[in-house]
C-alpha cells in the first residue's frame, strides 16, 4: 500500500526534550507496576532508571531512594511497558525536518516507544542513529528494507540479489508486498534463510499462507492469507499451521474495517486525532475513502470483518504470537493513537485486557530479543514505560489514561506532552480547502 508523506503540515515545531544521560536517576514512587512478566502487578514498588535502563525494581516502597534522584509520584497509578507499532511506517527521511519529528512525537505521545518500519529508504538509518544516540526524540526503530513485490521483483535471481544487497546494507528484515511469483518468493526465502535475514510482512497470492508459513516467513500481516480459511476446520488448519511455524500475526483490524468500508464517513470526519495532520492529508482522506457500503457489499464487509475477529481469536486462544501493529500512518489512521483504536478493535474480536498488552509489550520484546532487551519492566530492560490512572487489565480504554511516558529513559510528563500536541494542533489548523 502506498504510504502518504503528505499526512503531515509543512510547518513544524522543534521538539528539545532533556534527554537522558549516565548521571541521571529517575524513580517512580509508590506506584503499581504491570510487568508484564511472572508477577504481573507489584503493588507500592519502586522502580529506578538510569541511563535509559531500568535499574531496580523494589516492592518495598520503604527502600532508600537513592541521591539526586528525580522522583515521579505514583499513588495510585499504573506503570507499564511501552507500546510497540509492529507495522508502522516512518517518511524516507532524507531530511530530519520538524515534520519528521511531528510524526516522531505522535508515536511517542500515545506511549509507543518502538516502531517496526514496514516500508524502508536508506535516509531511515541516519534517523534511527540519531534517536538511538538521544540527538531526535523518537520511538526506537527497527527498519525493513525497500519493499520486494510484483515491480520491483523481476526474476528469482533478482530476488537473491535483492536478498543480498539488503543485508549488506544493514537493513534488520525484508519487508514483502503483493505480486511476487512463487518461484520469486522460493528464491528470496532461500537467499534470506542461507543468510540468516528474516523477513515479513504480506502474503503473495501466487505463494499463499501454507507456503509463506512453511518457507519461514515470521510475521504475517493484515492476516494475509487467512482469508481463505474460514470454516470450522479449515480455521482449524490455519491456526495449527501457524503454531507449528512459529510465525507472529500483526492483524491490523481496525484499518482494514475502515478499508472495508464498515465506518461511516461521519464517525470517521469525528475522530478528534484527525486535528493534528494536515489540511492536505485530512482532504487526501476525504477522497480515499469511497464512503461506507450499502447493501450487499456492507454485508460482506460486515462478514469479512467477522471472519477476522474469529480467527483472530482463534489464533491468540490457541497461543499462536500475535503482534500489536496498525499500519500507521494510512487512511483515517493517525500514528500513535491507531494503536489505541487497534487494541479496542482487538477488544471487540474478544481478545483479552492481558492478551492484547501482551502483544505490544512482552511479546514483540521476545520477538526482538536478538536486538536489544525491552517489553517488560524489569532490571536490564531498556527504560520505556507509559503512567497511567488506571488498570489497564481492567479495561484496555485505560491504556488512553497517559499520565506520562518514558522512551529510553527520556521523561514526558502529561503537561509536555499536551503543549506539545497543541503546538501540532495549532500548526494544523486551517481550511480544508484541498
Amino acid at each position: 500500500m502506498k504510504r502518504f508523506l503528505a499526512f503531515f503540515s509543512v510547518f513544524f515545531f522543534f521538539l528539545a526534550p532533556t534527554f537522558a544521560d549516565e548521571d541521571e536517576r529517575i524513580a517512580f514512587v509508590n506506584v503499581n507496576v504491570i510487568t508484564m512478566g511472572g508477577d504481573m502487578i507489584l503493588e507500592h514498588a519502586l522502580v529506578v532508571v538510569e541511563g535509559g535502563r531500568i535499574v531496580s525494581v523494589e516492592e518495598n516502597t520503604q527502600v532508600k531512594l537513592p541521591e539526586n534522584v528525580m522522583a515521579i509520584n505514583g499513588t495510585g497509578k499504573y506503570l507499564i511497558p511501552g507500546l510497540t507499532e509492529m507495522h508502522g511506517h516512518i517518511p524516507r527521511a532524507t531530511r530530519i525536518d520538524r515534520d519528521l519529528k511531528d510524526l516522531l512525537f505522535l508515536y511517542v505521545s500515545q506511549g509507543v516507544t518502538t516502531v517496526r518500519g514496514m516500508l524502508g529508504n536508506a535516509g531511515q538509518f541516519k534517523l534511527r542513529d540519531k534517536i538511538n544516540a538521544g540527538e531526535v526524540l523518537g520511538p526506537t526503530l527497527y527498519l525493513g528494507g525497500p519493499s520486494f513485490n510484483g515491480n520491483s521483483v523481476s526474476s528469482p535471481n533478482q530476488a537473491r540479489r535483492m536478498v543480498r544487497d539488503q543485508v549488506a546494507a544493514g537493513w534488520d528484515f525484508l519487508k514483502i508486498h503483493p505480486g511476487m511469483s512463487r518461484a520469486e518468493y522460493d528464491a528470496m526465502a532461500d537467499e534470506a534463510t542461507r543468510l540468516g535475514i528474516t523477513w515479513g510482512g504480506h502474503v503473495p497470492a501466487d505463494v499463499g499462507l501454507e507456503r509463506a508459513l512453511e518457507a519461514g516467513q515470521v510475521t504475517i500481516d493484515h492476516l494475509d492469507g487467512y482469508e481463505f480459511f474460514t470454516g470450522g476446520e479449515e480455521r482449524d488448519r490455519a491456526v495449527q499451521m501457524t503454531l507449528e511455524s512459529g510465525a507472529a500475526v500483526v492483524p491490523t483490524n481496525h484499518l482494514w474495517a475502515t478499508l472495508l468500508g464498515l465506518p461511516t464517513r461521519a464517525d470517521l470526519e469525528a475522530m478528534a486525532e484527525l486535528k493534528y495532520i494536515s489540511p492536505e492529508a485530512r482532504a487526501q482522506n476525504r477522497r480515499r475513502y469511497r464512503g461506507q457500503r450499502s447493501g450487499n457489499a456492507l454485508t460482506q464487509a460486515r462478514l469479512d470483518v467477522e471472519n477476522r475477529e474469529i480467527t483472530l481469536k482463534a489464533l491468540a486462544d490457541a497461543g499462536a504470537t500475535i503482534l500489536l501493529g496498525s499500519d500507521a500512518p494510512q487512511l483515517y489512521s493517525v500514528p500513535g493513537f491507531s494503536i489505541h483504536r487497534e487494541m479496542q478493535a482487538m477488544a471487540e474480536a474478544g481478545l483479552s485486557p492481558e492478551q492484547i498488552l501482551t502483544s505490544g509489550t512482552s511479546a514483540v520484546g521476545e520477538f526482538f530479543a536478538d536486538k536489544d532487551t525491552f517489553g517488560k519492566i524489569a532490571p536490564g530492560q531498556r527504560a520505556d514505560m507509559i503512567l497511567l490512572e488506571g488498570n489497564p487489565l481492567e479495561d484496555i480504554s485505560n491504556m488512553r489514561s497517559i499520565v506520562g511516558v518514558m522512551v529510553r529513559g527520556v521523561w514526558l510528563s502529561r503537561e509536555e506532552i499536551d503543549e506539545k500536541l497543541a503546538e501540532i494542533e495549532a500548526r494544523n489548523a486551517g481550511w480544508d480547502r484541498f
